[in-house]
Order: C-alpha cells, then structure tokens, then sequence
C-alpha cells in the first residue's frame, strides 16, 4: 500500500479484531524507535482499554536478564510495540514465548530479508515451530514498497520469510491513482562537490581543531592512566592496544570531529564546518554532564580530558549570515527559492549532524529565513551510538508536532522519515543525499502526496553513474504512470462495452425508477443522510472479489463480483448486498451490488416511493407548524348547568364550608348548597393581604338550614353586600352558589344597623366593620377613637374636605377595606422606595364619630362575602375538571380530581393549580414511551429515523392538534383570576342569556400541548406508566400503545443469543456492576458507529444493530425518566418548583457532566514498571555488574470510555487530548461535586468533552434495561455512576447550579449583556489556540478572564467572574 494509503488504519483494525478473539498478546514491530514510538501513541489512543508497552533500547532491556522480569513487564499486557531486535533477542533467550502471540505485525515488512532480526526471528524460530505442528502467531508485514530493489524474486523470499501473501488493496485502480498522487520528479545537478584544498584550504578554526587533535597526549589520558592503575595482565593487553591503535574514548571523539568537519565542508561550504565546531564545542563545554551517549560511556574524567582539549580550539562565533558555501548548498537554495506557492517540504539528508546544520543555515539564511520555517528530525533507533557530535536535541518530536500542526513548513531530516512517521502530506521533498535504494526512493516520493508536488533528486555530475541509474529509474517511473492511465482507460472502455440487460426497480405507486447506472450515487446520498454522528465515515464500503468469493488475482483476466457494506447503524440485514451477477468489471460489479442493496432499502421501508432517502419532511408529516397563537374553544361555564338544575328544583348536595382565619380566632361556617353533585375540593388558602391569610375548608355533608336562614335563595347576596356593595349594586337575584350561615341569621339590614357610641363594647368594635352611610356604606376596621381631630400632620390619608371637618368632635380611627382581596398566591410585601423612609404618622385615617355606623355582624362574614369570587373560582374550575374527568378521561384510571384541577390550570391563571411541575414530570414519561414504542416497531430504522419519528409524536403541533380533536381546550382554565372587574353571575341571568357553547378564545399552542402532558403526569401519578400510556392512547389513537414490557421484549428478542462479549470487553460488566444475559447489547453499546470493517458486518449479520446509536436513543430517554421521577419526588422540605426541577435535570441529564462521570468510572488492573539504579563507578575497564533493578507496581486505571470500540483517527486523538485536560480538572471537578457550594458549569467547559463520552453512558443504561428489563437495575447504575447521589447532595446541600450565563442575564436586569471573545496563539509555542472574553453589562466591562480552551469556556468562565462582581457590588438573583 502506498505512503498514505492507510497500513495503520489496516493494522489496528486487524489488532482489535485479535484482541477481541484471542486472549493472547498482540507483538508490533518497528525497524526505528521514533517509528515505534508513533505506532505505540496510536495504537495506545485507538485501544485504550487494552493495557500496551513500548520499549526500547532506552529501557535498558539488555538488562532484564531473567524470567521473572519479562514475565512482571508483560504482566497484563495486551500489546507490545518494539523495534525488531527487542523481540528476537528475547525470543531467542526464552524470554518471551512465540506460543505466547497471537500475533505480529511487523511494520516496513520490506526490511525482513537476510540477517534482519525479523527473518532471523521467522527462520529461527517460527518455521521450526511450525514445522512441528507448535502454535505460532499470525503474521501482518505492512510496507508500501515490499521491494527494495527492482529485483522480483525478492518479493518471493520475502513472501516465504514471512509466511505471507503480498496483498494489494482490492479497490478500484482508478481510485487508488485518484487518492495517492504521484510527485513530479526532478533531478538537478550541482556539479563537483568543494574541494577544500583548492578553495584555500581548511578554515583557521578547521586548523585550530586538528591542531588539538594532534597535540592530544594520550599517556594523560584518563582511559590510558586507568588501565596503568589496575595493572592487570588483562589491563596490559588493553593498554598495548591502546597504545599501538590510539583507540580510545577521547582519541575516537577527536578523529571523529575532524573527519565530521571536513565533511561538512566538502558538503555544505567552509562556513558550515566552522559552525559545527563551534555549536559542537560549545553544546559540550556548557553540557550539565547529563550526557546524550547511553550506550557510549564516558567518565568524568574523560569528560574533563576533552574539555581542557577544546578550550585550546580557537573557536569563534560564525556570523550570523552564512557566506561561503557549497555548490550543493546553492543548488538546494535555488530549488527553494524558485518553488510557488505555499510550501510543505521535507529535505533528506545522510547525517544527523547534517540535518541540524543545515536546518539552522536554512533558517538564518536571506534567500529562505522569510518564507520557510525550518525545523529538524533524525532517527534514534535502539542500539545506535549517540554523542555530542551529532548534534541532537533532547526532543526531536517537539519539531514533529510543529510541523504536523504547520506552525514549520520545512524539516530537514534523516531517514527516519521515510517510513512510518506519520506527518502531513507534503509538496516539495528534496533528496539532499541520494537515496540508498529503491525502497527509500519510494518512501520519499510517497511523502510528496499533495495534488500538485515536486520530488528533487540532487546529484553531483549528470554524466556519473548514478546519474545514469537515476535518469533510468525516472524513465522506469514515467512508464508505470503511463500504464497505470493506460490500464485506466482500458478499464472505462471494458465498463461502457458491457451493456446489460438488467432489471429495473420500479414503484408501483409513483412510477419512480432506478436503474443499475444511477445505484451507486442514489446508495450514496442515502448513507450521507441516515445520521450526522462526528467521526463516522457514511459512505458505502465496495469489496471486489472473484464469483466465490475469494481475492481477485490481478495476474490474469477474470470475473468479478462485489460486496457492498453499509454503515452499521443500519440493521444487519440490509447492510450487506452482493452483486447478482458476475462481470468483467469492476465498475460495473460495484453498480450491480450497489443496486442490490438499494433494492434491499426499499424493501425494508428505508426509502420512500419516489426511490429517495425520507427527508425530514416526510417523517414528519403531519406535523405542522405549531402556530404562537390558536383560536381554541373558550372555557367551560359549568354554572348554566347549575343554573337549569336550581330551575329544575333538584335535589340539593351540600358541603359544609368552614373559613377560618390562619393569624386569629376569627371563623365563620356556612351549608354550602349546589342543585348538581359538588366536586371534592382539598381545602386551599386565601390570602387577604402580604399579612393575613385564610384556610377555606368544604367538609363533605351538610345540615339543615336554620328557620328563616335567608329562604330559597340563601344568604349569598347579604354576604355579597355586605363586602361590595359600596362599589357597586347587589341585586336581589339567585346566586348560583347558595350559601346558609351555621351560626345565625345574615340578611342585608345587618349592614350599618347600630350608631356609633364610646360606649360601645370595645369587644363589638374589635369584630364589627364601621360603615359611613353618606358613602354608600363604605366599610371600614376600626383601630381606636380620639376625643378630638388630630393634626393634619398626624393623618396618613387625609379626605378632601380634612379641613372642613369640626375639630373639637370625637372621632375614630380606620383602617381602609381594601377593594381586593382573597387571592391565591400571596402578595408580596410592599418595598418602599429606597430614598422613602417609614411613616411616622400614627392614623392611617380618621372619620367624625357621629357620621359612622356599626354593622350588627361580625366582619367575618364582610370577609367571607369578599372571598365569595375566589371560592366561587375554586368550585368553578373543580367543576370543569370533574366533568373532563368523568366524561373524558375514565380510561385513564385518574381518582384524584385536584391533580386533574392542577393538570388544566395554566399558570398565567394565578389560581388553585399551575401544571408546570406535572407537565415537567409528563413530558419525560412521554418521550420515554414514544422513544420505546419507535424503537420496537421499527427495528430495522436508524437512530436518526427514529429521533424524527419520535420528534413527530411528542412535538408541540401534534399534541395541540389531538387536544383540539379531543375537546380538551375547553376544560383549559387559562384566564387569570382577578377581583378587579368581578361581578356576580346570577341564575336568572344565566337562564336568561346563557353563554355561547361555540365562543372562542386564543391560547397558546404551547399552552394546549403543555396541558396534554400534564395531563400525562397525572396519569403517572395516579397509576404509574400503564395510566399513561392509557392517556396517551385517549390522544394519540393512531400510535396503537404498546406496553413497555412488551416493547422491551420485542427488543430483546432481537438481541442476538449465544453471542460471546468481545474478550476486550470482559472487565466492563464487573465495573458497571451488572452481568448481562445476552452479551451483544454490552459489545452493540460499546460500538461506535465509525467501528465498521467487513468481517465485523459478516460476524453480526444474523443478530441485532451493532453500533450503539438505538440503545443510546434508548438511554437517552430512560436516564431522562429515572431523574425527572427522582427530582419530582422529591418533597422535603417542599416539592420542588417547575424552575427549580428544571435547573436540576439540567445539571444532571448533560453531555458534560455524563462525559466526566464516564472518564471517573473506571476499573483497574496491575502492571509493572522497572527501575534501574545507577552502576558503580569506574566499571567500563572490567565489566563491572550491571545496575539493579526494581520491579515497582503500579496500578492502570481503564475507565468505561476506553471500552468503546471505534475506527475513527480523529476521535483517538480527541479522545487523548480529552484525557489530558481530565487529569488536569479531575480533582477540581470532584470537589465541586463532593463538596462544592456551586455547580463546575466552567470546569465542564473547559474538560470540552465531545458527546461520544456520554453517548456510552446513554447505551449502556440503554442496553442494561434492554438486557434487563428493569427500571431498577437501571437506577443501580446511575447510582454507582455517581448521578443520583450527586442530586441527593444538590437538595441537601442546596447546590447553586443556575448556568452562570443565565445568572448574569438576572442580575444585569435590563441592560445588554456581550461577549468578546478573541482568540490568539497559545504562549507555549505549540500551535494551539487560546481564547480570552471580556463581559460588558451596558457599557461597563465587568469581567475579563484569558488561557481558554474554546469559545464557549471562555464565555462560561467570564460568566462566573461577571456574576461575582455584580454581586459584591449588590446585585441579587433568585434561582435553585
């Protein structure tokens, strides 16, 4: 496969798969370690679940010389990357067992030939293993050059080292040479290289440097003082050797940097070598002995030798600006100079020391340091040599990721970038050095991959050899493209010659028609539109096979058939379809499987008669655009009926109404009579102000009436009057309510009947109401009496004519009658104005003595008259509930009447009900019923079908419209409750001119939806979900309910048996603490959509959905249930406001917190880490022993997450930047949670989960209940997930968990609140972005917050630091 191709994407799927078979140990080989290293990271972010280890030649393995250390490292270890040499050696020492693999995946398999450690390893000890009939591991070579010459028969030893076929991708050539592009290849020649000698000679510093060299005296050095010091026969033999070779650490290290030198003046110009000198020098002078040579020791006192040797070198500072340079540097500057557009390019050089000097020359140089941002790379594979020399930086993957991110734009690098490295497709590759090979030729010319690139071939002279060999190679090139294009049109000429006769698809009812040429775009669009799920891949998969299914063999001409796969989140069977028939090729077979499956689409119901993908639209039709307003029928008047029942002189119901006051003794009892059956009404609390309030109590039963107690008609109108009829005139009608006091006779003359006296009973004028009867019988409460008129000063209110009043008169102190009062809800308090201080008035208002009266009855009847409209209300709407409940709703099993009352009543009616805590508790339960009751019928639809067909159901416009159909907006009690126009409706009037049955009003549609799912609430209530689903039935007929158990069965049944869990998976049951029946609703929940290979597709084609997109839409809505239940539950030390149980489920039931409690929610398993201690000192002249080691445990935490199989690369890497920012917040976050006073809305935006972390959470509690069918194992589970305890805590707590953003929108009021967020690069250098927000409430910046990771933490974060501010500075806002 070619650079760029996918090999690792091929080879991790092919490790998950044996992870998930075998419970032995996946090996993967790497001939480098910076190549080992990257395929580790990948592999450890793409198989987090799976414990793996790197090591390498650092590690010090060569030390790990027992069992038992082996056996520690590799203990739980499921994947092991190293370089080649790691596993043979120990193999070959019996380390490591090749029974013990179940598979090796050797990366760049090309270098496998000869004494290569991975043929010796195959020829050794595989073939022999095998040839006895002894287990031995699969084997995957991944390379996209097998050849490293043009010889072919080395394919063949390759093909048999490896006991393996080479295999091609089997995918359409033509779309191959579309997705790999091929560079232009240029060679260039930069003539002779510099000859030092002509050019003047070595530079002074070149001298400087050999002089030291020269004048090195080797008796003083510390190897050769060493060696005299033991005087060991063995120590003589080594210092004659010495001695004779002047072979030791410092003499090699010398010679060394004088032929590096030299080198690097022939090759990059005099101005070259002396900065490597001096760079060198200097890196060693200044070096802080911890050296870069692990496997070059040197002493001390070596170190110090050398150093006393280069403080004779005279060794300047180059200048900045390189001068004098090589032919071949020139030529490389013209190439880069002259390249257009936006470079990405990568020079190749031979030397390590080469690629940091050149880098450097390249980034300070005129021609380049503008427009090329250079950076460096060399391999550090195990057991290679390092030293100063080299010229190596600590940590060349810093230059990587730079470049991967594009912050450089150029990397001058050795050959380790040839194979494997993954970094971005490149337009300009440079062979500074001439490649070694063809393999290395091949690997450099697949980095240059963009659509348009330029591959150089830099030689020395056009008329050399190599030139000659390279000039043939390019011409070889050239003629592979031009049959490669050939073989391409061949192909479009076989596709148009076979004309099939083959059959159509045909609708019956529209007549739309597909043919066998449009399959393939129509099977397309259809995949892209089943779902948007992130780091999916939707497109149809083609396999090309021969007629038995078996690879196609390319070496000759046959025919062909094909297998399309579909994405997973379709049902297993159409998600596969073979071509009928078989064809010559390969474009066609793909048209005929494509048709295939499209038939299959249809047939299942997935496509709709004119043979398209359903739109939105379509699923929803039906469902039209819910109007702001509706005109619906106006409210029920229950009171004609009762008027024609009083005319009818029926039998009477009585109910005894006791109204007593809650703050003093005051208490009145009445026989409260109707003509028709008097609903139960709970007793309810009036209000007569923000100070006082009343228990209105109708007790079942009544008495007679006493003699003479008011008549027929009751005493309803003298209460009437004697609370309004200073306002307005109470005439001497029926009332339909009629009201009889049990404690004496109350008639109209009871109003003002005594005169005032001081003589009165104080007792009398405590209880009695004052009238003034030129003011048509005004009321008053009297207070106290003065012997004389106050001061005007001393009066609160004072009458017009104040001062026209006699003043030595007595007079008396009142208090007003208020002109409303006996509400519902309490008033507030009244606030005064900030800058108005308390009255210091004593009299709220005085009278003449002589112009007031004293009513004969106690004021409480005055009260009671004046509570008359709101328990005349209260029966009214008791009224209008019982008759929807007995002539509407008795299926629903509903016993309750006041949740009923609660149910129909609107807020905005400000009366006995309010249905937003039930709507709240009903809209869940219905939305978990309707997402059960999709998902069972309609096994075979995709997540994102079932989302809309839910959506259908449960929409506001479709609720409005059955509540219209059923008659029920004429029981919504909407109009708010006010005394401000109140009048009585008598039963004459009402006989007379009785309301209009087809009168209308507007409503919300909202509003009649809203009622529809309180209405469902209280069904719950009343009877649990089979009482709802019993309501739901009443208004959506159509939808034929099934119960839950049933359609959990459904669900269950189609669950594949018998499947066994993927081995990966074994630890998830214990960590969720439930053990599941059928083990594939585990591995369906831990599938993610983007996981899709074929031989996935082939091993489910007989069970149920794969990926976890149902069971997540299952768990979406059971997790919402089991909270809103939970939160509604909840009645101590009061039930809980609709807000309030709002911002709770908000806080519970979100992606973010989900996401962190998945990260939190881990199991763990054992492994061991190894130390070395350091060695004793002066051993390299005897061998002394080896440093000891230590084994030290440690423990690996694999959280639920990392179970989740997915095949998507961008996910890993989110999935592994996530997990970075979890370690950083982790502990933050928990101790909101534990212990916070608020809710981590901003610590969860910066942890930036995407929703693929709780899209687990949601499918495993889905498939538990599946699995289960218990709503009680599911609760087990948020409870060990830590989301109920958290809402206990919330409550007990009191948990402020308002969004920070919406607190700020209530404390700024009125004023405008903006968010400025900028973005800037990150300080670190690392190509990041970071993000600051300043607040501004009106024109005031109140809060400025920086470092963010994304637009929407910054905002949450500026947020929280805006609403402190506000309130320091006084700012209030309510909320839970």
């Amino acid at each position: 496969m070619d650079t760029g191709s996918g090999k690792t994407r091929v080879a991790l799927l092919r490790i998950m798969a044996e992870l998930e078979r075998s419970e032995k140990r996946v090996w993967f080989l790497t001939p480098t370690v910076p190549l080992a290293c990257q395929q580790f990271e990948v592999i450890q972010a793409h198989i987090p679940a799976a414990q793996c280890r790197f090591i390498c030649g650092s590690d010090n393995v060569e030390a790990w010389s027992e069992e038992h250390v082996w056996d520690a490292v590799l203990h739980n270890v499921r994947v092991v990357v190293s370089t080649f040499q790691i596993l043979f050696d120990a193999v070959s020492h019996a380390f490591v067992r090749l029974s013990s693999l179940s598979l090796i995946v050797i990366d760049e398999a090309h270098n496998c030939t000869k004494k290569n450690p991975v043929a010796r390893l195959m020829n050794e000890f595989y073939w022999p293993a095998k040839q006895i009939g002894h287990e031995v591991p699969h084997i995957l070579g991944l390379t996209a050059s097998p050849l490293v010459t043009s010889k072919v028969e080395e394919l063949e030893v390759l093909e048999t080292t490896l006991d393996a076929i080479c295999r091609s991708p089997n995918k359409h050539r033509d779309e191959l040479i579309a997705q790999v592009n091929r560079p232009d290849m240029i060679t260039t020649s930069y003539g002779s290289l510099l000859d030092v000698a002509a050019y003047g000679g070595p530079t002074s510093i070149m001298s400087s440097l050999k002089k030291a060299y020269i004048e090195l005296d080797i008796k003083k050095d510390p190897y050769i003082v060493r060696l005299l010091a033991i005087n060991t026969p063995r120590s003589r033999a080594k210092l004659r050797e010495a001695l004779t070779k002047r072979d030791t650490y410092a003499q090699r290290q010398m010679k060394s940097f004088c032929a590096r030198a030299w080198e690097m003046c022939v090759h990059l110009g005099p101005w070259a070598a002396d900065y490597y000198i001096h760079r060198a020098i200097s890196g060693f002078l200044t070096d802080s002995g911890t050296s870069h040579e692990p496997l070059e020791e040197r002493t001390d006192e070596e170190r110090k030798y050398l150093a006393t040797a280069f403080l004779s070198v005279d060794v300047p500072r180059p200048s900045e600006e390189p001068t004098r340079l090589s032919a071949k540097v020139d030529a490389l500057l013209d190439i880069l100079d002259s390249h257009s557009g936006s470079p990405v390019g990568i020079v190749f050089v031979k030397e390590r020391a080469t690629a940091a000097v050149l880098s450097h020359l390249l980034s300070v140089h005129p021609r380049t340091k503008d427009r090329y941002r250079v950076g460096s790379m060399v391999g550090t594979s195990s057991g290679q040599k390092q030293d100063f020399l080299d010229l190596s930086q600590k940590d060349y993957s810093l230059s990587l990721q730079r470049f991967r991110k594009g912050k450089t734009n150029l990397l001058v690098a050795t050959s380790v970038l040839e194979e494997g490295i993954d970094i971005p497709a490149c337009n300009l590759v440079i062979c500074f050095d001439k490649p070694e090979n063809l393999k290395a030729f091949i690997q450099r010319r697949g980095r240059a991959r963009m659509s348009t690139s330029q591959l150089y071939l830099m030689l020395q002279d056009t008329v050399d050899q190599s030139a000659t060999e390279w000039k043939r190679l390019e011409e070889e090139m050239k003629r592979m493209y031009e049959d490669e294009m050939r073989q391409k049109k061949m192909l479009e000429e076989l596709e148009s010659s076979e004309i099939p006769e083959y059959p159509v698809l045909e609708d019956e009812v529209t007549g739309a028609r597909l043919t066998i040429d449009d399959a393939k775009q129509h099977l397309e669009h259809f995949c892209a539109t089943i779902s948007t799920r992130k780091f999916v891949d939707w497109s149809p998969f083609y396999v090309v096979h021969s007629p038995d299914g078996s690879p196609v063999d390319n070496s000759r001409p046959s025919l062909l058939k094909a297998t399309v796969h579909l994405p997973v989140s379709l049902a297993p069977e159409v998600r596969r379809a073979e071509s009928l028939r078989a064809w010559n090729s390969e474009v066609n077979a793909c048209k005929d499987a494509a048709f295939q499956a499209y038939v299959n689409l249809y047939r299942a119901g997935l496509v709709n008669h004119n043979l398209l993908p359903f739109t939105e639209s379509e699923l929803l039709k039906g469902v039209e655009s819910r109007p702001g307003l509706a005109i619906v029928k106006a409210q029920m008047n229950p009171w004609t009926e009762v008027a024609n029942a009083w005319r009818n002189n029926g039998e009477l119901f009585k109910r005894r109404l006791a109204v007593s006051s809650l703050e003093s003794s005051a208490r009145a009892e009445f026989e409260m009579a109707l003509p028709i059956p008097i609903p139960h009404v709970p007793d309810f609390t009036l209000h007569w102000d923000y100070r006082s309030s009343w228990l209105i109590s109708m007790v079942p039963g009544g008495v007679a009436s006493p003699a003479g107690g008011g008549g027929g008609a009751g005493q309803s109108t003298a209460l009437l009057e004697m609370a309004f009829g200073h306002r307005w005139p109470v005439e001497n009608k029926q009332y339909p309510i009629r009201l009889v006091s049990l404690e004496r006779d109350l008639s109209v003359e009871d109003v003002g009947a005594k005169d005032f006296g001081v003589g009165l009973a104080e007792n009398l004028l405590a209880t009695n109401l004052l009238r003034v009867p030129l003011d048509r019988n005004h009321p008053f409460f009297f207070l106290d009496h003065l012997p004389a008129k106050p001061p005007a000063a001393l009066v609160k209110r004072l009458q017009a004519d104040f001062d026209s009043l006699p003043e030595d008169v007595p007079y008396v102190v009142v208090k007003d009658w208020p002109r409303k009062a006996g509400w519902f809800h309490a008033n507030n308090n009244p606030v005064l104005h900030p800058n108005q201080p308390p009255s210091t008035k004593p009299y709220p208002r005085v009278l003449p003595a002589d112009q007031v009266k004293v009513d004969d009855v106690p004021a409480v009847y005055s009260q009671v008259g004046m509570m008359i409209p709101a328990i005349t209300h209260a029966l009214e709407i008791h009224l209008v509930a019982a008759d929807l409940l007995e002539s509407r709703l008795e299926q629903t099993g509903i016993t309750d009447l006041s949740l009923v009352v609660t149910a129909i009543t609107a807020s905005a009616s400000r009366g006995l009900g309010d249905y937003e805590r039930i709507e709240f508790l009903g809209d869940s339960i219905l939305k978990f019923c309707t997402t059960i009751d999709c998902t069972a019928k309609n096994l075979g639809f995709p997540e994102a079908y079932l989302s809309l067909l839910k959506d259908k159901i449960v929409s506001n416009s479709r609720l409005f419209r059955a509540a219209t159909q059923f008659g029920l907006d004429k029981y919504i009690i909407f109009k708010s409750f006010t005394h401000q126009k109140w009048r009585p409706t008598y039963v004459e009037d009402l006989l007379e001119q009785p309301p209009s049955i087809t009168g209308t009003r507007q409503l919300s549609a909202k509003t009649v939806a809203d009622v529809v799912e309180a209405l469902i609430g209280t069904s719950f209530i009343s009877g649990g979900i089979s009482k709802a689903l019993a309501c739901m039935s009443l208004f959506l007929p159509e939808q034929k309910w099934q119960s839950i158990e049933a359609g959990r069965e459904t669900l269950y049944r189609n669950a594949p048996a018998n499947e066994p869990l993927p081995i990966t998976m074994r630890p998830v049951e214990q960590l969720i603490g439930y053990t599941f029946s059928k083990k594939s609703l585990l591995a369906e929940a831990l599938t993610h959509p983007s996981y899709n290979p074929p031989a996935l597709q082939r091993q489910f084609l007989s069970g149920a959905v794969v990926s976890l997109d149902r069971v997540e839409f299952l768990g979406d809505a059971i997790l919402d249930y089991i909270v809103v239940t939970k939160i509604f539950a909840v009645n101590h030390p009061r039930p809980l406001m609709q807000s309030e149980m709002h911002l709770l489920r908000t806080a519970l039931v979100n992606a973010d917190i989900l996401a962190f409690l998945v990260m939190e929610w881990s199991t763990t398993q054992d492994r061991f880490d190894i130390t070395a201690g350091p060695g004793p000192s002066g051993s390299e002249a005897e061998g002394g022993p080896e440093p000891p080691l230590s084994l030290v445990p440690v423990t690996v935490e694999l959280p639920l997450w990392s179970f989740m199989r997915h095949g998507s690369s961008d996910m890993a890497l989110i999935q592994g930047a996530t997990k970075q920012r979890h370690a950083e917040l982790r502990a933050d976050i928990r101790a909101a949670i534990r212990t916070g006073s608020h809710y981590p809305w901003a610590l969860l935006a910066r942890l930036q989960a995407q929703k693929t972390f709780s899209d687990i959470f949601e499918a495993v509690l889905g498939a538990v209940w599946v699995d289960s069918g218990s709503l009680a194992e599911c609760e087990k589970l948020l409870e060990r997930a830590g989301i109920l305890p958290y809402l206990r805590r919330m409550l007990a707590d009191n948990v402020h968990v308002l969004h920070p953003k919406e607190e700020l929108g209530r404390l700024a009021v009125n004023e405008k609140v903006d968010y400025v967020v900028a973005d800037s690069p990150s300080p670190d250098d690392s190509g990041d972005v970071v993000f600051s927000c300043r607040v501004l409430v009106g024109d005031r910046c109140v809060a400025d917050v920086a470092g963010g990771v994304s637009r929407e933490e910054v905002r949450v974060r500026a947020a929280e630091e805006a609403c402190r501010f506000l309130k320091s500075r006084g700012a209030a806002v309510g909320g839970f």
